[in-house]
């Protein structure tokens, strides 16, 4: 069987209001099975983009200098059943903790994605897993105000 792997859904993001002050770059790299396929550097004011094919496993990691890195998860699997007429789009925007807490958190709380995003036939168009990003969310706050 040849898997379709054509180009299916267009990602963008950027910092979220909490982040307006922040000055200088950050760099956004797309990564699939544990290797770096694009990097993006960037003015902190400016979204990143990518465009990913269908039935991939893929990370993308948040870094600027001074914060500890954001990963988010795609997975780009969709049935064969699913009619394309045109790219699916996603957008999000995200923050970053400062590097300065990193000593508050296990390494594993940091090494997992922030959010789990994939295709939802229900709304026929790529979501995230609001219940694991919650819970991922409220770990880190727990650590960050109660250091448990």
């Amino acid at each position: 069987t040849v898997v379709d792997t054509t180009e299916c859904l267009e990602i963008t993001g950027g910092f979220d209001a909490s982040m307006k002050n922040l000055e200088g770059n950050y760099s956004v790299k797309l990564i699939k099975n544990n290797s770096v396929i694009e990097d993006q550097n960037l003015k902190v004011k400016k979204g990143f983009k990518f465009t990913l094919r269908k039935n991939m496993f893929y990370t993308i990691k948040v870094e600027k200098e001074g914060f500890i890195p954001r990963l988010f998860s795609i997975s780009t699997k969709l049935s064969n059943k699913v009619e394309m007429e045109e790219l699916f789009k996603f957008y999000f925007e995200t923050n970053l903790i400062s590097s300065d807490l990193y000593h508050h958190f296990d390494d594993d709380d940091m090494d997992f994605p922030i959010a789990l995003i994939s295709y939802n036939k229900k709304c026929d168009c790529f979501q995230y897993d609001e219940k694991y990003t919650e819970d991922m969310m409220t770990r880190i706050i727990n650590r960050l105000l109660f250091g448990s």
